[in-house]
């Protein structure tokens, strides 16, 4: 049952939430004012989180991170710019979006709350280790020791410093994450449909809450509820085929999920540089601040969303460029770039440098300039292995497969590009190495890659160009990492289809969009009204069948928000426990058992936030990789020889400076337990855990 404390966190959240937004708003609305809600909204959030992490890294509380907004607010009273939010009844729709979004997907998490499968024990530590130490660079909670520098941790850092704020613990806000990135996604979305289109605005939102083609082909097979979802993100043979609706229900918050937020932003920040950068000096400058404000995250949220954005932000500079100038004659003769600068340095006619062309080089320039300045002490702390290279696909997806994946948005193509296709019909010849070599899905993202590049003709064309060139690179390159031979791609395929989904999705809407609009100005009338209410009621059944399935794939449950009830009912004992730690103040390191990866190991840990030696071994692998040397293997021996040999119980745990010891069900079905008798003084006791305090020496 949902308790009223549940009510309350869930109050406070959305209320801080509110603030960030209402903080930005006027300023956003004077200069931005089609999409002044959307741009405040993300873009509050993303300024708190940054200045949170600032102020932790400065030694002040987290706290502290809220003074920015609050300076907002008293310069938005100082210079009168209150009556803009006379204008907010008229964002209605906005706002009506947002709670839709927000409550059908805390439905979703209401009635599947548990922190329990794939990977949510690892999402679960890292939020409980930023709320329980807010350090930076966070403890890692399953490396005693260590810090989550070895991992992009600000995604999750983003959810847990508002909830720091609002008091709300880690087994709510777990739950409270996911509606939160899929509502601001939602209206960042649709702010993008805002700009651009007029009667089916609500598009490009159905299209990013949209199932994918395999999704439908298997419910008509009959394929069980309980595989549904899982089966269609498993579609290319060998990766992981997510698209945003499957991340919001599976429901790990997992840093790609997480990473969805600054993309769409960074989508709607893009269309509204094609859109605005005409209008006015001030709004061209928003548009470079929060364009650098979204970009600054992405590397810290999840790395491999810069192989998306670094190229897409390059190509927004060069697209806005050529709107002015000739750009091949411009790249290839800089010198006509910097006598331009010159000149209007030697005439001091300033006023040149503001117009639309010359701040188009700005924005290439200071856009990854200011974001680099913005995140550089994080990434200079970060200490990932990363990447080990590039490899060329030799087994690429077959067209079925990658039309079960994208084929929504190659219809939405062809419908847009049919005219496009009967002017060059000669550009199917550059297609044909792809099919004799056996690359026939890349054969056909590069067609309709060079159909909207030979275009042009706007922001859908931009957006379906980043789209259709990341599924390209999918089928000919992946990135090396250390998930072995047989899954060399998953990764690649894993991290980058979102983005792909994101922006080929965005863009197909907008171009059917589009040619609605045309077909409905010179007919308008009924037939555009229900095509408005068509889309409105596709959205809406994406946003209540799918959680409705989610629902019962698990059987009844008793609605909570509470990710720790399960653990209440099928492991008392370690419940009761971790209830007690988590009210242990101070810093402390545990000893619990290591196990296998995707079991129900680590779970102090990852419950409590409190470090232990090892958790989960394989994932600190991939993290850290053999740093420091030697660590993997070693940290395991060393708990089992804690737990059998009381001759080195204290002196292992004064190694790793661990002054807990848990000794529950999992560490007596897996050690033959022989503690000391002398060193360890009993501090917690229930029928089935005893945890023991050891003073350090």
């Amino acid at each position: 049952m949902i308790e009223s404390s549940q009510i309350v966190a869930v109050i406070s959240w959305v209320l801080l939430l509110i603030f960030f937004h209402l903080a930005l708003y006027p300023w956003i609305k004077d200069y931005l004012p089609e999409i002044a809600v959307p741009v405040s909204w993300t873009g509050g959030f993303i300024l708190t989180t940054l200045a949170t992490w600032y102020a932790v890294l400065s030694g002040l509380p987290a706290g502290i991170g809220i003074i920015p907004v609050l300076i907002i607010c008293i310069c938005t009273c100082y210079y009168k710019k209150t009556g803009f939010y006379c204008q907010i009844p008229l964002e209605w729709r906005y706002y009506l979006l947002f709670s839709l979004v927000f409550g059908a997907m805390l439905i979703v998490r209401a009635y599947n709350p548990d922190i329990n499968g794939a990977e949510k024990f690892m999402d679960h530590g890292f939020l409980a280790s930023i709320l329980r130490s807010p350090l930076v660079p966070p403890l890692d909670p399953w490396f005693a020791g260590g810090f989550l520098n070895v991992y992009y941790y600000l995604g999750h850092w983003m959810i847990a410093t508002p909830a720091l704020m609002a008091g709300i613990p880690s087994y709510i806000l777990f739950n409270l994450a996911l509606p939160t990135v899929a509502a601001l996604s939602a209206i960042n979305i649709y702010g993008v449909g805002h700009l651009v289109l007029k009667r089916t605005r609500l598009l490009p939102v159905l299209a990013f809450f949209i199932v994918n083609p395999y999704f439908i082909y298997l419910a008509l097979s009959g394929t069980r509820s309980f595989t549904l979802l899982w089966d269609s993100s498993r579609v290319i043979e060998n990766t992981i085929n997510e698209y945003p609706l499957f991340s919001f229900l599976f429901g790990d918050v997992h840093a790609h999920v997480l990473g969805i937020l600054p993309q769409t932003f960074l989508v709607l920040m893009v269309t509204a540089a094609l859109t605005y950068w005409t209008n006015s000096n001030k709004s061209r400058l928003t548009i470079l601040l929060f364009t650098a404000l979204g970009l600054s995250i992405v590397p810290a949220v999840n790395s491999w969303d810069v192989f998306i954005w670094a190229p897409m932000i390059l190509g927004t500079g060069l697209w806005l460029i050529s709107k002015e100038y000739h750009i091949f004659y411009h790249l290839t003769h800089p010198k006509a770039i910097i006598l331009r600068l010159l000149t209007v340095i030697k005439e001091r006619d300033f006023s040149q440098a503001l117009d639309p062309g010359p701040v188009a080089f700005f924005y290439l320039l200071l856009v990854p300039a200011t974001s680099l300045i913005l995140i550089s002490p994080l990434l200079f702390g970060m200490q990932s292995p990363g990447i080990e290279g590039f490899g060329f696909v030799h087994a690429s997806s077959t067209l079925q497969q990658f039309l079960l994946v994208n084929g929504w948005f190659f219809i939405g193509f062809i419908f847009s590009l049919r005219t496009q296709m009967m002017k060059v019909p000669w550009i199917i010849v550059a297609i044909i190495p792809f099919f004799l070599t056996g690359y026939i899905s890349a054969g056909l993202a590069g067609l309709f890659l060079v159909l909207v590049l030979h275009r042009r003709s706007g922001p859908a064309d931009l957006l379906a160009a980043g789209g259709l060139a990341i599924l390209l690179f999918c089928e000919l390159i992946y990135l090396v990492d250390n998930m072995g031979e047989v899954y060399y791609r998953m990764n690649t395929v894993f991290k980058l289809y979102i983005g792909a989904w994101i922006l080929c999705g965005t863009a197909a809407a907008l171009m059917v969009g589009r040619e609605c609009d045309i077909y409905f100005s010179v007919h308008p009338g009924l037939k555009s009204r229900i095509l408005q209410y068509t889309v409105v009621i596709m959205l809406i059944l994406c946003l209540i069948i799918p959680p409705v399935i989610v629902s019962t794939i698990h059987g009844s449950h008793t609605p909570t928000l509470d990710g720790m009830v399960w653990l209440k009912g099928t492991h008392q004992g370690d419940a009761e426990a971790i209830t007690f730690l988590r009210t242990l103040p101070g810093s402390h390191i545990l000893v619990e058992a290591t196990g296998d990866d995707y079991q129900y190991t680590s779970r102090v840990s990852s419950f409590t936030g409190v470090p232990t030696i090892i958790g989960w071994q394989f994932h600190e692998y991939m993290w850290r990789g053999d740093n420091p040397k030697g660590w993997y293997g070693q940290r395991s021996k060393d708990i089992q020889t804690i737990y059998e040999d009381p001759d080195q119980t204290i002196r292992l745990m004064n190694q790793y400076k661990a002054d807990l010891l848990y000794v529950g069900p999992v560490e007596h079905e897996k050690y033959a337990i022989l503690l000391p008798l002398e060193g360890l003084q009993e501090l917690y006791r229930n029928r089935d855990v005893t945890i023991y305090h050891h003073t350090l020496s």
